[in-house]
């Protein structure tokens, strides 16, 4: 179930977002596109290059999108120097946990009217948080270890999403 949920979430999310912008495009123009935010909490010595290496690595795909408001997928890292009781450095440590937002403006033509308000009131805030993992590595790892993670995003969830997509895109091409 705790997989499922958010796959739910996004499959309908998609199968509106398709049916409504089938009829305003060419389906066969549509691309996938997914729109990205980057959080990092860490402390300021290793915050700036851990969100310079986590946004290059998410901008060489190209169908991602970074954005700061408004995101359908968030990344939050938590970078951390490992060290030892007489602070020598050791290595680094990233936890990673990706948020899946669910757009329920796409839902608005789904509630009858009357409940039209409060649906949307009460489907704004879900999301869901199909992932969570820690990476580990030297100090001198920084670069892969965030390459590591857009990899691990990239093909755990963007590829399920593009998939999705494909699909959904197939079936409104042949309902024409």
């Amino acid at each position: 179930m705790h997989t499922l949920w958010p796959r739910l979430l996004g499959t309908l999310c998609g199968i509106a977002f398709l049916s409504v912008t089938a009829h305003a495009a060419d389906i066969g123009n549509l691309r996938y596109s997914a729109k990205v935010k980057v959080s990092v909490s860490a402390t300021e010595n290793i915050k700036g290059s851990v969100s310079s290496y986590l946004n290059r690595e998410l901008r060489s795909l190209s169908d991602v999108e970074l954005v700061d408001n408004k995101p359908e997928w968030e990344i939050i890292v938590i970078a951390m120097e490992l060290m030892t009781v007489g602070n020598y450095k050791t290595g680094i440590a990233l936890s990673t946990v990706v948020i899946r937002s669910f757009r329920n403006e796409m839902l608005s033509g789904l509630f009858e009217p009357k409940f039209k308000d409060t649906g949307l009131t009460l489907t704004s805030e879900l999301f869901g948080y199909p992932d969570a993992w820690l990476n580990t590595g030297s100090t001198n790892d920084l670069q892969t270890l965030c390459k590591t993670i857009v990899a691990q995003f990239d093909t755990k969830h963007l590829e399920e999403s593009r998939k999705v997509f494909r699909q959904l895109k197939e079936i409104l091409e042949k309902s024409k």
